[in-house]
């Protein structure tokens, strides 16, 4: 599959561009790597305005205190409603053991309403997420579009990365919000969201739709991995 440009068909791959998903970070092509920690929202409109004065300012020294760039994205994610309703699902045999038809029939009923809500609505939720970038390539080597990652220096990289993760998370986590890194499952999951939209996670799975985008898989027993020119 490929889009004509020209005489030559690029094909849907060279448009991607992640080049791997890897021990909690994401390499792209031009051998910069991520990682993502997802926080909890907060509403402050419920707050007085003592609290949400007092609130911003300790945010604002938060990211006073990150000394790296980072990225700020606010989207949505598909809200799992699979616990609520398998707990429904649970209470209404339970019902329909003790003898209880009536309640039993009426949470089937739901579930079938419910059921037909979901697939029509796809009910979402905000999810907010904090990008951590890091370049691991010297100047020189941009300068040069020489984009080969070595294997020293993607270790610097994860290290780094998981210093600044940790500084982020417990930034947070002292203003009341819940925060954590994305594992490997989730980040394929997040870009799974971002180049499919419109497709249910549930109906394709991320890592399927993403293995066969993402053109070099990296054997993660091999050191040398990353020596790509």
């Amino acid at each position: 599959m490929g889009l004509l440009t020209g005489d030559r068909v690029r094909t849907t791959q060279a448009h991607v561009l992640v080049e791997a998903v890897r021990d909690g970070v994401v390499v792209l092509k031009t051998k910069d790597m991520a990682a993502v920690v997802e926080v909890t929202g907060c509403d402050i409109s419920r707050m007085s305005e003592n609290q949400r004065i007092g609130l911003l300012a300790q945010y604002e020294r938060v990211l006073a205190g990150w000394r790296w760039p980072y990225q700020i994205v606010v989207g949505r994610k598909q809200q799992n409603l699979d616990v609520f309703c398998q707990t429904l699902a649970d209470r209404a045999r339970l019902w329909e053991r003790e003898g209880k038809r009536l309640y039993s029939d009426l949470v089937a009923d739901l579930l079938g309403f419910m059921d037909e809500i979901i697939k029509g609505v796809n009910p979402q939720v905000h999810r907010y997420l904090v990008v951590l970038p890091y370049d691991p390539l010297s100047p020189a080597d941009r300068a040069r579009r020489r984009y080969v990652l070595p294997s020293d220096r993607y270790a610097t990289g994860l290290e780094e990365l998981a210093r600044r993760c940790d500084v982020v998370v417990r930034g947070l986590t002292r203003l009341g919000l819940g925060a954590r890194r994305l594992t490997d499952k989730e980040l394929m999951a997040m870009l799974h969201r971002i180049y499919y939209p419109n497709v249910a996670g549930r109906q394709v799975p991320p890592m399927a739709r993403l293995q066969s985008l993402i053109v070099r898989a990296y054997d993660q027993e091999k050191e040398t991995a990353y020596d790509v020119a």
